[in-house]
């Protein structure tokens, strides 16, 4: 290392010279040359896979916004189906699972998830509606068969009595 110093801060070459020593003064003068342009060298190589580093790096990036416009839209036209009634929940949320890690944190999957939420709320409700739609009509028709049952034990018991009477009329 051409940079190394003595304690006294003198470099090799430098005392070389001082002493005389001119083979010496030649060999380090050349190896200085060398080692300098072996250092252009390396900085140039370094420089280029820095360059090149960055490079991928911006492709990666390119790439990635690229994933995450194509996610929004998918879940923005997911979200615009179901709006217009040419979807369900279900299209919606395999939408939403296969665009999450594309579009994380982004408006269009947030209105996404809002409308999955919103919808399957929905479904909930008419589902519980209809649940108390089919009781009523449940009820209503053990309600009839009990009539039903009542009118006809009644008609029985009317037969049994016209019959009976007639049965007394004739004796």
């Amino acid at each position: 290392d051409m940079t190394l110093r003595s304690s006294g801060g003198k470099t090799a070459l430098q005392m070389a010279k001082e002493k005389g020593h001119a083979e010496c003064v030649c060999a380090l003068e050349e190896h200085s040359t060398t080692a300098t342009e072996a250092e252009g060298e390396t900085a140039v190589a370094e420089s280029a896979e820095q360059a090149a580093a960055a490079a991928r790096e911006a492709a990666a990036a390119a790439e990635a916004a690229e994933a995450r416009d194509a996610a929004e839209a998918a879940l923005r036209e997911a979200v615009e189906a179901c709006e217009r009634g040419d979807a369900d929940l279900e299209a919606l949320r395999a939408a939403i699972n296969a665009n999450t890690e594309a579009a994380d944190g982004s408006e269009a999957l947030r209105a996404a998830r809002r409308l999955r939420d919103e919808l399957a709320e929905r479904r909930t409700r008419e589902a519980r509606a209809l649940k108390r739609q089919r009781q009523k009509e449940e009820k209503a028709a053990a309600a009839a068969a009990r009539a039903a049952e009542r009118a006809a034990e009644q008609a029985e018991e009317a037969r049994a009595a016209e019959e009976a009477r007639v049965a007394e009329e004739a004796d």
